[in-house]
């Protein structure tokens, strides 16, 4: 005699949870929004380098693929299409993959530390997404050599406020003279002062300095050569109590000459 199956244990079986299903919704817990973007925006990065490549560059003509071997401008207008794909695509994955690792930052980490994480995982980031594009237009770094000396002086003379305030910025987060969170008042010569208040960021080429009056931002050059002390340093009248003023002493000649005068 067969046993007939129970249809209540049939629902149950079908109700119960799909393992995978149950892996795959752990995963997708633990991983955060941002290191879903910077998947994303890598993947289609890959694809723009890998559409730059097939079409031979800008100005390269040795396209593995024969069809853009005798179709130039199709091979331009790919070329510089992917490569416009992989720099947008390579700078939201660097800003999405930064914020990452300063998520995955201990708390015991200081905040001044991680703006120089911060910034140090930008610019590395962002030189690696500029040279790739390079690359990617299959643009030749030796006939750049020339013009890219001649803009650097242009550059330089024309932005040396902005290059002192980056490299200003750039000692700021090495040397530390302040940090995030810290309360300082600050005077210098360029800007006046003082300014008191409480440092709530530090970037290359800015301090913001959060006062009673409002938030200021101050450039990271004036910040290198100002004089920086806690709040009421540079107060000229410091709120300390004052000692009452002592009597002064009674002269014994004078003493000695009340008592005749009185008489």
């Amino acid at each position: 005699m067969s046993a007939t199956p129970d249809p209540s244990q049939k629902e149950r079986e079908d109700d119960s949870p799909d393992p995978w299903q149950q892996h795959l919704t752990a995963i997708n817990h633990a991983i955060s929004a941002d290191f879903r973007r910077a998947l994303a925006a890598a993947i289609v990065a890959c694809l723009g380098l890998a559409l730059t490549w097939a079409s031979g560059g800008v100005l390269g003509e040795n396209a593995p693929i024969a069809y853009f071997q005798h179709h130039g401008k199709v091979a331009t207008i790919c070329a510089v299409a992917g490569a416009v794909v992989f720099f947008a695509a390579g700078v939201t994955a660097v800003r999405s993959a930064t914020s990452e690792i300063l998520h995955a930052v201990p708390s015991r980490v200081g905040d001044d530390r991680k703006v120089g994480l911060r910034w140090i995982c930008l610019v590395a980031g962002y030189l690696l997404v500029i040279f790739g594009t390079l690359g990617a237009l299959n643009v030749p770094i030796s006939r750049l050599a020339l013009g890219a000396s001649i803009t650097g002086v242009i550059l330089g003379i024309a932005a040396q406020q902005s290059l002192n305030n980056f490299f200003a910025g750039l000692i700021l987060l090495v040397v530390r003279p302040v940090s995030v969170g810290q309360k300082i008042s600050i005077r210098s010569g360029p800007i006046g002062g003082p300014y008191t208040g409480e440092v709530t960021d530090m970037t290359l080429t800015y301090v913001r300095l959060d006062t009673a009056r409002g938030e200021l931002l101050l450039p990271n050059s004036t910040i290198l050569t100002a004089v920086i002390g806690p709040p009421g340093v540079f107060d000229d009248q410091p709120d300390m109590p004052q000692a009452p003023a002592s009597q002064p002493a009674a002269d014994p000649l004078l003493a000695a000459e009340l008592p005749d005068r009185r008489a």
